[in-house]
Order: C-alpha cells, then sequence, then structure tokens
C-alpha cells in the first residue's frame, strides 16, 4: 500500500480539532484521524467525538498527540474519574472509563498487538478474538501481621485501614515513587512532563501508604530536596519509606506458605494479589513434575522458582537466572530451604549462550522486563524444545514480538490468560504459553 502524502500543515500545537474517536492502542490513548493523519487522543474512549486540544506532533506533522477538552458525544462507558487529577497525572490513563470497560480496551490492544505484530489469528483453533478476555485480580489474601523489627524508618500504620482489596480499581499500589518538587512538596508527575503535581494522596495507593506518606519533606535551606520519596507497604503490615536509591531497608512478603524478603527498592510486584495469582496460574500452566529440570529466566527475587523447586523435588532441578545482584542474593535467601534450585547471577542472554553441555530444560518459565525477551533469548529457548514455556508479560506488543518469534521456531501460542493488575492505567499482565507444534521440528 503506498503511503499517504499529507498535503494539509498540521495543525499548531494548543489548536482545537473536532475528530471521531476510534480504538484503543498500548500506549493508553485512542486513535482517530484528521486530514490522514494519525491522531493518539488521551482521555477519550471508542466511538466518542470530542474536541481536543493539539499538544504535540511527529516530524513534519506525521501524527498528532491531542487531549480531550470537551465531549461532545460521550461513550456509554465513561465516567466521572475518581481523582481529581487524573486528566493531569501521568500514572492514569483510564480513570474515565468504568473497570469492564477498561478491562475490555486492554484485551482489545492485547488482541490487536498478537494481530498485527505477533501474526497470530488463533489460540487452540478459536478466534484469537473470542479467546481473549481481561480477569479483575483481587486479593483475598489471610494475613498474620508482623510489626517489623523496629528500624527507626518504619512506619506505624492505621490499625483500622483494612487489607482487602475490593474490585473498584482504587487502593491497589503497595509500592509508590512519589516526586518531590523545589518547595519540597511530594507529588505525582504531570502526563508527558516533568512538572511536579503535588499529589501525596494518590487514590490508586493503599490506605497504609496514604496515611503515611507526608505531603512534604522538610529540606535544610542550603540543600536541595531529594529527587524522590519511595514508599512500599508489605502483606505482613510492613510499610517503610525511604529517600535514598540505594536504601537497604527490607520488607517481608508472604505467598501461600512461604515468605519472601525483598528490598525496598527493588521489583516485587505492585498489586497485593498479583504474587499470588501469578505463582498460582505459572505453576498450573507449567505443570512441573517431580524429577524434571526448569528453567526460570530473569527470576527476581526467587517467586516462582521456590515454588518450582518444591514441585520438582530433590531429584529435580532449578536453575533461576537472574541479572541483578541483589534480587539474587535476595533469591539465595528465600530459597535456602528449597534443595533443588541453583541461582545464577548473569544476564540471561549470556547465561544462556555459555551455558554448555547442560541437560535441556522440561520446563521454562521467563518473566522478562517490558521491553520483552528478545529473538536472541527466544531462539536459545527454542533450541532447548522444552515440552512447555510459560511466558509472563507486562507489555502486550513485547509479547507479540517474542511470539512472532516462537512461531517461526515452530513453538505455537497454546494458551493465554491476562489479568488487571493495574487498573485505572494502560497496563496488563499477560501469561502466554507456548508449546511445539506438532508438524515442526528445530
Amino acid at each position: 500500500m503506498a503511503r499517504e502524502i499529507l498535503t494539509t500543515p498540521a495543525p499548531e500545537i494548543g489548536a482545537s480539532i473536532t475528530i471521531e474517536v476510534g480504538g484503543p492502542v498500548a500506549g493508553g490513548q485512542c486513535l482517530a484521524r484528521l486530514d490522514g493523519r494519525v491522531v493518539f487522543v488521551r482521555d477519550a474512549l471508542p466511538g466518542e467525538q470530542v474536541v481536543a486540544t493539539v499538544t504535540g506532533h511527529g516530524k513534519r506533522g506525521a501524527f498528532l498527540r491531542a487531549d480531550v477538552r470537551e465531549v461532545l458525544v460521550a461513550s456509554p462507558d465513561r465516567v466521572a474519574p475518581p481523582c481529581p487529577i487524573a486528566h493531569e497525572c501521568g500514572g492514569c490513563d483510564w480513570q474515565h472509563a468504568d473497570l469492564p470497560s477498561q478491562r475490555r480496551l486492554k484485551a482489545t490492544v492485547i488482541v490487536d498487538a498478537l494481530t498485527r505484530t505477533g501474526g497470530i489469528a488463533e489460540i487452540a483453533g478459536r478466534p484469537i478474538s473470542e479467546v481473549v478476555r481481561v480477569d479483575p485480580a483481587i486479593a483475598d489474601i489471610d494475613i498474620d501481621i508482623d510489626t517489623g523489627t523496629g528500624i527507626d524508618a518504619e512506619i506505624d500504620t492505621d490499625p483500622d485501614a483494612s487489607d482487602e482489596v475490593t474490585d473498584n480499581g482504587l487502593h491497589w499500589r503497595t509500592r509508590m515513587r512519589y516526586a518531590i518538587n523545589s518547595r519540597g512538596e511530594v507529588g505525582l508527575k504531570a502526563a508527558r512532563s516533568h512538572r511536579i503535581i503535588p499529589a501525596a494522596d494518590c487514590p490508586l495507593a493503599v490506605v497504609e501508604l496514604s496515611t503515611s506518606v507526608p505531603r512534604t519533606i522538610d529540606t535544610p535551606s542550603d540543600q536541595r530536596p531529594p529527587r524522590a520519596l519511595i514508599a512500599a507497604h508489605s502483606n505482613t503490615d510492613q510499610t517503610k519509606l525511604t529517600l535514598s536509591e540505594h536504601d537497604p531497608l527490607q520488607l517481608t512478603e508472604r505467598v501461600r506458605h512461604r515468605e519472601f524478603r525483598v528490598g525496598i527498592t527493588g521489583f516485587w510486584q505492585v498489586h497485593p494479589g498479583a504474587p499470588e495469582l501469578l505463582v498460582n496460574n505459572v505453576m498450573e500452566l507449567a505443570a512441573p513434575q517431580p524429577g524434571e529440570h526448569v528453567l526460570d529466566l530473569y527470576s527476581g527475587v526467587g517467586l516462582f522458582a521456590a515454588f518450582l523447586g518444591e514441585a520438582v523435588g530433590i531429584t529435580g532441578r532449578v536453575d533461576a537466572v537472574e541479572g541483578d545482584k541483589a534480587a539474587v542474593k535476595f533469591a539465595r535467601a528465600n530459597t535456602k530451604d528449597v534443595e533443588s534450585v541453583n541461582h545464577h547471577c548473569s544476564r540471561v542472554d549470556r547465561w544462556l549462550k555459555h551455558r554448555g553441555q547442560a541437560t535441556d530444560p522440561d520446563v521454562v518459565v521467563l518473566d522478562p522486563p517490558r521491553a520483552g525477551a528478545a529473538a536472541e533469548i527466544v531462539t536459545a529457548i527454542a533450541k532447548m524444545a522444552p515440552r512447555t514455556v510459560v511466558y509472563v508479560a507486562c507489555d502486550p506488543v513485547a509479547l507479540a514480538r517474542d511470539a512472532r518469534t516462537f512461531a517461526e521456531l515452530g513453538f505455537e501460542l497454546a494458551e493465554l490468560r491476562a489479568f488487571d493488575l493495574f487498573p485505572m492505567t494502560k497496563h496488563v499482565e499477560s501469561i502466554a504459553v507456548f508449546q511445539r507444534a506438532a508438524s515442526s521440528a528445530i
């Protein structure tokens, strides 16, 4: 198809445009068109007619960015955002949509990515549009209270605060990174901007954080305020704050029958129901058997490795590979009672390249960063010919790119589950299962 040549000048930034809104895209926006140009529209919903303000454009006006200023014809899914700064703040993308429609939008994004980028039309013989849905993630965690170790930086939380997370899309973030402006006010960055909006009481944060985070940080007059305030709450009822990126503070998280130590600045799932939900699904889909060999790639602090190791038993083996030294240190401590788990502090691509004549795994579990695993790693996995690959993904487009590579190497997408672990935002978590196609040979 020949590329359309644009003959009209692009509207200037600040100009008002009236447009019909189309479907959602992965960036938490919707698509529209104006005189042949693609417009990425923020705060819109499919099917709406809106007046929007142009906020940016691509090279030579190839595409536009715009924010809704007025809704002329509203979607039936539109609601009043629960946060008064939702339109300004860069942390949320879909507060103006009700939760069921948010999940439909995210499912549409997954389907579009897998179809367009991944070239996948079916999963297990069914049209992909009929298979993919995004389910809610409601935490229902039986918590034994651990009041901590008396570290000075630990905060006494509200004894009346509830750990229950209801399905209203709010109060689910157990980890927050707040910015601090020149006046010492604690807040969040505006969308596509470095401007800081005072917002210490973000409604996505769990109550324990909202009641603990100060509105301002006192700083001596001859010093600059710190750049950020990091706050975390664990499901063992520890709430801790730090102003240092290198703070050694730790928290204890409980998943099933196990406890995990994790650094306040290290990675841990932010939704309180996410760790157990992901473990339950990964274990079900991977179905590790006693005596099997499992690779756990991008293994973090050992969340999956611990349970995979228990499942394969002392006659099996789990090789957990993680590049972050601090995470590996925690992982070794968190799984010290599981003899079958072996931790490797290495970049995943390097470890796979130099693993030598090691036994090929029966199962591979991988939970890569947002950018995905990339073709080199997918190719290395496929050459080992595991019976099952379980891929945990937080970005649909990255998953789709890797799914295309798996397909080219004879591994088909056999199942996909998606969960709304990040309500009100553009993010969505997927778990994909890849298995050798019956007719493939590597």
